[in-house]
C-alpha cells in the first residue's frame, strides 16, 4: 500500500490510528498495530506477509536463545543461524537472479550457452529494510546491548510497524523498545500537530516535486542514445533531485505517522544536498543506514585501524544493498573511492575552504555518482557519462524543456538553501499554527489531485 493513495490516507490510516487510540489494554494496542502492519503490507501480495513472519520468529527465537547462555560458542551458533535465515531471504529473493545472470553471461562468454535456465523470482517491497531492522536487534542483543522481549506480539509489532516497513527510515529496537513496551495513553496536541506537519511536508515533495520531476526524465532515460550533452546533464540533475525529494519525502510522511502513533522515529535526511565534503554527504543521506552500515559492518571490520579495508566492503554491500545490479557496487566504489581520497586530501588541506564551492563541488561529486544508479546497464551509464563530458557538446543549441529547468531550479533551491522540516521545529522552534495548518492544507489537497496518477518510490525496489 503505498501512502500517496486515497485507500491509505482517506481510509487505512484514519482507521488504524482511530481504532489504537480507542483501545486501553496495551497488548490489545500491540496487537492491533501488528496485525495493520500485516494488512499494509500484504495489500501488495499476501504471500510475502510470510517473510515478515519467518523474520520476526527466527530472530525472536534466536535473540531469546542467545540471551539464555552464557556459552559464547552456543551464543555465536545461535546468532548464525539467525544470520543464516535473515541473509537467506535477502539473498534468494534479491540476489539469485543477479548470480543466476552472471553465471550465464559468464558460461556463454566462455562456452557459447547458459548455464543455468531462466528463473522468475519477484522482490518483495521493502525486503532490504525490515530484514536489516530485524538482524538489527539480534545482533544487538548479541553484544548485549538490549534485553531481548519475551512478548513476541511486542516484536512482530516492531519488524512490522507501517509507517517505516518498507523504505525506513532503519528503526533499532533499542530505540523504541521504552514506547513499545510503555504505549502512551492518548494522543497529545504536539503530537498531532507535528505529525501532520511532517506528514503533509513529505507528502508534498513526494507528489509535487519527486514525481514531476520524474514525468520529465523518464523519456530521457528511456531515450538516452539520443541525449544531447546538456540532456544528459539535466536528466542527471533531475535524478540527482528526484531521488532525494522521493526518499526523504517518504522518510518524513513516516516519522509523522510515528508521531501519530506515539512513537518518535529517527531522523533519515539532513538536508545532504547541503553537505560540504563527501563525507558530510554520508552523515546526511540515508542516516539509518549509514550508521547501520558503520555500527554493524564498518566498525567490526576494523574501522579506522582497517580503514581501507573496512570502507571498500562496507562501501561496496552497501551499493549491492540498493539493487541487485553490479551497478549498484560500481556506485558503491565510487564512493569509497571518493571517501578514501577526501580522507587523504584533508590533510593536504585541498579541500575548499568555501563553503559554498565545497558544497557545489560536493554536489556535483554525488550527482556525477547517480550515473551509476539510475541506468539499469552499464552501457546505458557509460553512454550518459560520455555524453555528459562531451564539452564541446555541451555549446550544441537543443531545444529544452522550460519546465524541466524551472523544476530543477526551484528543487534545487529548496535542497540546498532552505532549512529542511525537522531543523525548523528542532533548530528554529517553529510549532506549527494556524498558517502552517492553512498553507500545506492547500497544498495537500493539491497532491491529493495527484494521486491517481502517483508512482511508487523509488527504494521500494531497494
Amino acid at each position: 500500500m503505498l501512502f500517496p493513495t486515497i485507500i491509505f490516507v482517506f481510509i487505512f490510516a484514519p482507521v488504524t490510528i482511530t481504532v489504537y487510540w480507542l483501545l486501553r489494554n496495551d497488548k490489545h494496542r500491540r496487537f492491533w498495530l501488528t496485525g495493520a502492519s500485516y494488512v499494509f503490507y500484504g495489500y501488495w501480495s499476501w504471500g510475502f506477509t510470510s517473510l515478515l513472519l519467518i523474520s520476526s520468529i527466527a530472530n525472536f527465537i534466536a535473540a531469546k536463545q542467545i540471551s539464555s547462555t552464557s556459552n559464547l560458542a552456543r551464543r555465536r551458533l545461535w546468532l548464525i543461524l539467525a544470520l543464516i535465515v535473515n541473509l537467506g531471504l535477502l539473498g534468494y529473493y534479491k540476489y539469485f537472479i543477479l548470480l543466476l545472470s552472471t553465471l550465464n553471461s559468464i558460461s556463454g562468454f566462455l562456452s557459447g550457452g547458459e548455464l543455468i535456465g531462466t528463473w522468475n523470482i519477484i522482490l518483495p517491497i521493502g525486503i532490504s529494510f525490515f530484514t536489516f531492522q530485524a538482524m538489527s536487534y539480534t545482533i544487538d542483543v548479541y553484544l548485549k546491548k538490549v534485553e531481548p522481549t519475551n512478548d513476541f506480539i511486542e516484536f512482530a509489532c516492531f519488524v512490522a510497524l507501517f509507517p517505516q516497513l518498507i523504505a525506513g527510515p532503519i528503526v533499532r529496537y533499542r530505540w523504541i523498545a521504552h514506547t513499545l513496551r510503555n504505549l502512551p495513553s492518548r494522543l497529545s496536541k504536539n503530537n498531532l500537530d507535528l505529525g501532520l506537519f511532517y506528514f503533509s511536508i513529505g507528502l508534498i515533495k513526494k507528489v509535487l516535486v519527486a514525481d514531476r520531476l520524474g514525468n520529465f526524465i523518464e523519456p530521457m532515460f528511456a531515450n538516452y542514445h539520443d541525449l544531447a550533452p546538456l540532456e544528459a546533464w539535466l536528466a542527471i540533475l533531475g535524478f540527482s533531485l528526484q531521488l532525494y525529494f522521493d526518499f526523504a519525502g517518504y522518510s518524513l510522511m513516516a516519522i509523522g505517522l510515528g508521531y501519530l502513533l506515539g512513537f518518535e522515529f529517527p531522523q533519515n535526511f539532513n538536508s545532504p544536498y547541503k553537505a560540504i565534503s563527501i563525507s558530510d554527504f554520508w552523515r546526511r543521506w540515508h542516516i539509518t543506514l549509514s550508521s547501520w552500515l558503520r555500527d554493524y559492518l564498518y566498525i567490526p571490520l576494523g574501522g579506522r585501524d582497517n580503514r581501507a579495508v573496512a570502507l571498500a566492503v562496507t562501501m561496496l554491500l552497501g551499493g549491492l544493498w540498493h539493487g541487485a545490479a553490479w551497478t549498484f557496487m560500481a556506485w558503491g566504489a565510487y564512493h569509497a573511492i571518493l571517501l578514501e581520497l577526501h580522507h587523504h586530501l584533508k590533510g593536504f588541506k585541498w579541500i575548499p575552504r568555501n563553503k559554498t564551492w565545497a558544497r557545489i563541488g560536493t554536489f556535483l561529486l554525488v550527482t556525477i555518482g547517480w550515473v551509476f544508479f539510475k541506468p539499469p546497464t552499464f552501457e546505458a551509464s557509460w553512454v550518459i557519462l560520455t555524453k555528459m563530458f562531451d564539452l564541446p557538446g555541451l555549446f550544441t543549441h537543443v531545444e529544452v524543456s522550460m519546465g524541466l529547468i524551472i523544476a530543477i531550479v526551484i528543487s534545487l533551491g529548496w535542497a540546498m538553501l532552505a532549512p529542511n522540516a525537522i531543523e525548523l521545529v528542532r533548530d528554529r522552534g517553529v510549532r506549527p499554527g494556524l498558517y502552517w495548518a492553512v498553507s500545506l492544507g492547500i497544498l495537500t489537497t493539491v497532491c491529493v489531485l495527484f494521486f491517481s496518477e502517483g508512482a511508487p518510490f523509488l527504494y521500494f525496489q531497494f
